[in-house]
């Protein structure tokens, strides 16, 4: 969708992303559907302004029970009218253009709106379609779903139990990164310009930092949160919890992007802090705190990742590499891959690749070359668990419980 409001008249794109809001924000809408949505809000005020208001009424339910107790099976109900409708709005070739109904025309008969939405946000759902970042936490395993669900947070605890986590946005959320550090999961949600802050024992959300510019790398350290955005170029550098100032630093020109193009990484090595700028093909070293730039490393191609390895750095390109470099910045190896990983992590000498066209690729850091593959749905992240265990964020299959080998848990 690229229309916008032009003198205050509602475009065609403005009155498809209405008629596919109420669908995306209760969680019914498909994925092409809920991206449709995403796009147009990202471009019209006032289209953001009815998600917004319309979030406001969820949360509001979410928080102040309904006066009278939902009949059984309500939420079945709900979402039966809600397919019906959608179903009864397709049209039949050649016929005028569909017209959906909006969330208060889906509502059962004789039911009130909060009745009926307390149905989606209080009885208990099954695990999101879609997961696009996740984060091991403790003895737990934090993911988020970039879909307009109204509990797009979820905590799985070591038994398998899931615990949603609601969040209200004015847009549907796009996640690029996730980090645990001191009890708690810090989110970037590039979408709605924000580092969300879950305390993971109490499933709530305790704060959220304001984070433009294509927020897609994260690191937490000594109490300081670093965040490296994509598409402003920037080294964001929050400092006490307390205190919401913010310090920024350029590292780039700004180069805009598309959400999908929301990559870049930072990672805190000793009293050194490394990020990249995927658009200019370089790596950058700071001091431990992000004030001072040290050195700039051009190692081409769009580097999106980092980690930390044998006394240096592994680098990850997008565009099909693995670099090993070393602490002076020196290419050490490097290994050439097909498709485009953006996502991996590192456990016991390996390193585990996530490329969104479906694989996801083992690499033996010792030998430097990929031993094992395995075709998923859309692979977005991936985590290392203390118990040698891995958590895949798919954005097809949900979350998935692999062992060292990719095989199912």
């Amino acid at each position: 969708m690229n229309g916008h409001k032009q003198g205050g008249i509602n475009t065609p794109d403005c009155e498809a992303c209405r008629e596919d809001l109420s669908a995306v924000l209760l969680g019914v809408a498909s994925e092409a559907e809920t991206e449709r949505v995403r796009a147009h809000l990202q471009t019209c005020a006032d289209c953001q302004r009815e998600a917004a208001e319309l979030r406001q009424v969820l949360d509001g339910v979410l928080h102040a029970p309904p006066e009278v107790a939902p009949p059984a099976q309500l939420r079945d109900r709900v979402l039966q009218s809600a397919r019906s409708s959608r179903a009864q709005s397709i049209p039949a070739p050649q016929s005028a253009p569909r017209k959906r109904p909006r969330l208060a025309l889906w509502l059962p008969t004789g039911l009130g709106l909060a009745a009926a939405v307390a149905a989606f946000v209080l009885w208990p759902q099954s695990a999101p379609v879609r997961a696009d970042v996740v984060v091991s936490a403790g003895d737990s395993v934090v993911f988020a779903s970039s879909t307009g669900t109204r509990a797009p947070l979820v905590i799985r605890s070591a038994g398998g139990q899931l615990r949603r986590v609601s969040m209200v946005t004015s847009q549907p959320a796009w996640f690029t990164e996730a980090v645990y550090a001191g009890g708690r999961a810090y989110l970037l949600d590039a979408a709605n310009n924000q580092l969300i802050v879950l305390n993971v024992a109490q499933g709530k959300i305790e704060r959220r930092y304001a984070t433009r510019g294509g927020a897609a790398g994260l690191a937490v350290e000594d109490g300081r949160v670093f965040v490296k955005t994509a598409s402003s170029g920037e080294l964001l550098v929050f400092g006490d919890p307390n205190d919401a100032a913010t310090t920024r630093r350029i590292l780039a020109a700004a180069a805009p992007m598309p959400e999908t193009d929301y990559m870049d990484a930072v990672l805190h090595v000793g009293n050194r802090l490394w990020a990249t700028q995927h658009t200019t093909g370089q790596v950058f070293v700071l001091s431990g705190n992000g004030g001072q730039l040290l050195d700039t490393y051009a190692v081409g191609g769009a580097p999106v990742g980092l980690q930390q390895w044998a006394g240096g750095v592994l680098v990850l390109d997008v565009q099909g590499r693995l670099l090993e470099l070393a602490a002076d910045g020196q290419v050490g190896r490097t290994l050439k891959l097909a498709g485009n990983p953006d996502k991996f992590s590192v456990m016991n000498g390996k390193a585990y690749l996530t490329d969104r066209g479906g694989t996801v690729s083992v690499v033996d850091l010792q030998s430097f070359r990929v031993t094992r593959q395995r075709t998923f749905g859309t692979p977005m992240d991936i985590a290392a668990l203390p118990d040698g265990h891995l958590a895949l964020a798919d954005a097809k299959r949900g979350l998935l419980m692999l062992m060292p080998d990719l095989s199912d848990v």
